[in-house]
């Protein structure tokens, strides 16, 4: 509660005076703005959107810290800094919660675009969700997002809801993360990179463990490590076991140096449970399992917008099945049930995405 007391104060009293005083200068329309409080370095999500800027000339601002692994006088810095260059930007990007975008009553002129990181509609989020915006949280994280893309027509509804906005605001323009997924190149690469990296498992099925993390990412946890570090001993030698928990999940280690989006275009098998990654996964016609020991407690503490059940793949709850269901996984794919689900929920990810995004956005 202190914590949601700090951040409402913030917003509602500290940050908008550096904002106001910075308004005696026009808006810049050739400037944009790509921000993120959860990484150091740009975030996969906003890699092609911000390169399409670039080579249209525009003039970039980045503003990329991890706020929570960040010292508070870092963190102050990095936002005070933020306010004094949003008065005069012309557009800013963003890709999840930026609580320094919604604190203060923003120029009309200055158009906020979030590309959520996350595709699909899936677990609840935003205000349907506690562990997102919570009850005691005074104020409002959503309020200056003029555009919000989302990966098809059936996602708008929800995530409306989610970000307590209108609908006119919630656009089915697909998701720049997902445009190198229909590039041949891109995936030949990937593999490329993958096996130089780990000539042994060359001629192995592949299999990764990609799970999100429970709670918030304050203070994040984890469901079934344990069982996936068993995995390769009862799999035997035919299988590579490929770790990539979600990046909040510091102490977790994983085994692998490629990223997780590298290596969607390389293994045979996933394993997941309640994360985003696999609308991207889907993309591919490949096996899915989705290990979800904690699935009552899940989905009364937090809940879907979609029926679980319509997620192509296997659901296993129970921890000594797993190694047969990912065995018998890669034989046992539905492909109409694969086709009606990318149909319903990523229709707009079609490789242009970036194209479509970017042109709406100047046009706004």
């Amino acid at each position: 509660m202190i914590k949601q007391w700090l951040k409402s104060f913030l917003q509602l009293k500290i940050l908008p005076r550096f904002y106001n005083t910075s308004l005696k200068k026009e808006v810049d329309k050739n400037k944009v703005i790509f921000a993120d409080a959860h990484n150091n370095s740009i975030p996969y999500s906003m890699v092609a959107l911000h390169e399409k800027f670039q080579n249209e000339g525009y003039y970039i601002e980045d503003f990329f810290l991890d706020y929570n692994h960040s010292s508070p006088f870092k963190v102050m810095r990095e936002m005070i800094r933020f306010m004094r260059s949003y008065a005069t930007a012309k557009y800013v990007i963003i890709c999840d919660y930026y609580l320094p975008v919604s604190s203060a009553n923003k120029r009309a002129d200055t158009k906020v675009i979030q590309i959520w990181h996350a595709c699909g509609a899936f677990k609840k989020t935003g205000y349907d969700a506690d562990d997102d915006i919570s009850k005691s949280y005074k104020g409002s994280p959503t309020k200056n997002f003029d555009l919000v893309a989302v990966t098809s027509p059936d996602c708008i509804k929800p995530l409306a809801g989610a970000f307590l906005l209108p609908e006119e605001r919630i656009e089915p323009l697909g998701s720049c993360r997902t445009d190198c997924l229909f590039d041949e190149k891109y995936i030949q690469s990937c593999k490329d990179k993958f096996y130089a990296a780990y000539p042994k498992a060359k001629g192995k099925k592949l299999v990764m463990w990609a799970p999100t993390f429970r709670g918030n990412a304050g203070s994040p946890s984890i469901v079934g490590e344990e069982t996936i570090r068993e995995l390769q001993s009862k799999l035997g030698e035919e299988w590579f076991v490929i770790i990539k928990p979600h990046l909040h999940l510091k102490s977790i280690e994983s085994n692998c140096t490629l990223s997780t989006e590298e290596l969607l275009p390389v293994v045979d098998v996933m394993i997941s449970d309640y994360s985003s990654v696999i609308f991207e996964y889907l993309l591919f016609d490949k096996a899915l399992v989705l290990f979800v020991p904690d699935f009552d407690e899940y989905y009364s503490d937090r809940g879907f917008y979609l029926d679980y059940s319509e997620i192509p793949g296997n659901i296993v709850k129970e921890a000594d099945k797993l190694p047969d269901a990912i065995i018998k996984s890669p034989d046992t794919i539905d492909k109409d049930k694969l086709i009606r689900f990318r149909k319903k929920y990523l229709s707009a990810c079609d490789g242009n995405s970036t194209e479509r995004i970017f042109n709406r956005i100047i046009h706004l």
